[in-house]
């Protein structure tokens, strides 16, 4: 009898779970229409299939998709949906900020950094700011420092 009633409880559970969970060609459209910057789409996801904004597509976040796609739009509707807009890419170490940075986009940089997004140091403690200086972004560099944004880290020739 326990057997089964774990067994029942199991199955129910799978059901209700899966039922949540996304097709993979609703996982291609969604993340497609995000890095599109296609709101609408985007918006019918969120709002009637509940998708799990912390869910991570090749690890990548919706929130860091749309800041890599320079979709400001689609990011600040994800942030008032919830998404965490600290997640860090495991690999590249890049949070949204770094994104919104090396591509130039002034606006999202400072609306990340209004919001209060994490501003930690890349791979080998090297700060954002420096990164930008040695692949010659100055203008963005000098731009996050009058935002605030510190330049802490290594200070070697060499930091990794």
């Amino acid at each position: 009898m326990k057997y089964a009633l774990k067994s029942l409880a199991f199955i129910l559970l799978t059901i209700s779970l899966n039922a949540f969970a996304l097709t993979d060609s609703e996982e291609m459209e969604f993340s497609g229409a995000v890095n599109d910057g296609n709101m609408e789409i985007v918006k019918k996801y969120v709002e009637t299939m509940n998708v799990d904004l912390e869910h991570s597509y090749f690890a990548w976040t919706p929130f860091l998709m749309a800041a890599a796609k320079d979709h400001l739009d689609v990011l600040k509707y994800l942030k008032e949906k919830g998404a965490n807009i600290n997640y860090t890419h495991p690999v590249t170490q890049f949070n949204a900020l770094h994104h919104a940075a090396f591509n130039g986009d002034k606006p999202m940089v400072k609306y990340l950094v209004d919001i209060g997004i994490e501003q930690h140091n890349l791979k080998g403690d090297l700060s954002l700011i420096r990164a930008l200086k040695e692949d010659g972004k100055d203008d963005m560099a000098k731009y996050l420092i009058s935002l605030g944004v510190k330049d802490e880290g290594c200070q070697e020739k060499k930091c990794f």
